[in-house]
């Protein structure tokens, strides 16, 4: 056994697919087939379930798989601790989001890339279960969600960093401002009662910010009007920019949306939500999530 064939088996396991992880691999189907039989001998059992294709991991290769992720961050991890001996700071940081989240994680990502030009940086958005999951799993190295059903576990095995609050909005264009009756016009700031029975365009029911509203509203006896609903954030944003509906949306989000797409919006008082963490493992910490996380303490 050794780490090349780790990091082959690897990309098989997230592939699924013997010739697409060959070719992230950069190498011939025939030679991840030899690599991994060559693996499963070393080990003594069947590590993957074969047909004509993939088909899946044995339980040995479940175990294997876990064993060399872990494996093969440390390296990564190493390297990068040791290429400061020799220059700048090389490597990968990898970034869960959830929608929604109050704070614009682009003013640090530009400021760490201006310190460290030479890390690569993915930004992958997910639910906040999956997020969790994400970095328990040493698929991710960073989170930014919400302060939300978490275990014992999870408290002991993570850092939080706390971020602003996460208030609420209401987005829409001038044209369905226009349609909002004068008295809420005079107020600044918005309820659940202004809203309802108005076309609303909502992320999916799966996403922890959208629990937050749908618990609220059933707080209520009153009647929403729910017209789309999507995980995509900028699916949300088209929405109300074609005049489909109202948003609810991050008070982050919505002064972004205002910026970029002079969309117009108004503050929502009544929803109760989570925080807006940081989150980062207290173990397995890289020097790219370290200094990241010193732009993050540094506000």
């Amino acid at each position: 056994m050794n780490l090349r064939q780790l990091h082959y088996f690897y990309e098989l396991a997230q592939f699924k697919h013997f010739a697409k992880a060959a070719k992230a691999c950069h190498i011939t189907q025939p030679t991840l087939s030899a690599s991994i039989t060559a693996l499963e001998k070393s080990f003594g059992t069947e590590l993957v379930v074969r047909g004509s294709q993939f088909v899946a991991l044995t339980d040995a290769g479940q175990i294997v798989l876990r064993y060399a992720e872990k494996m093969l961050l440390d390296q990564a991890a190493l390297k990068q601790e040791l290429s400061v001996f020799s220059g700048p700071l090389i490597g990968s940081l990898r970034i869960g989001i959830v929608p929604q989240s109050s704070v614009d994680i682009m003013p640090i990502i530009k400021a760490f890339n201006e310190l460290h030009p030479n890390i690569a940086v993915t930004l992958l958005v997910t639910t906040n279960e999956k997020l969790i999951e994400q970095l328990t799993l040493h698929q991710i190295d960073i989170g930014l969600g919400f302060d939300e059903n978490l275990t014992e576990a999870n408290r002991r095995t993570f850092h939080f960093y706390p971020q602003i609050d996460n208030d609420m909005a209401v987005l829409s264009t001038q044209a369905l401002v226009n349609q909002l009756d004068s008295t809420t016009l005079r107020d600044n700031r918005l309820t659940l009662n202004n809203l309802q029975r108005l076309p609303l365009v909502l992320l999916s029911q799966n996403m922890q910010f959208r629990q937050y509203i749908d618990n609220a509203m059933a707080k209520t006896d009153l009647h929403f009007n729910v017209v789309l609903e999507t995980d995509s954030l900028f699916h949300l944003v088209s929405a109300v920019k074609h005049n489909i509906g109202y948003a609810i949306v991050s008070s982050g989000i919505a002064k972004s949306a205002q910026q970029l797409f002079n969309l117009h919006y108004r503050q929502l008082q009544g929803i109760e939500s989570g925080n807006t963490v940081f989150i980062t493992r207290k173990y397995s910490v890289s020097p790219a999530m370290r200094e990241f996380v010193s732009l993050i303490e540094m506000g």
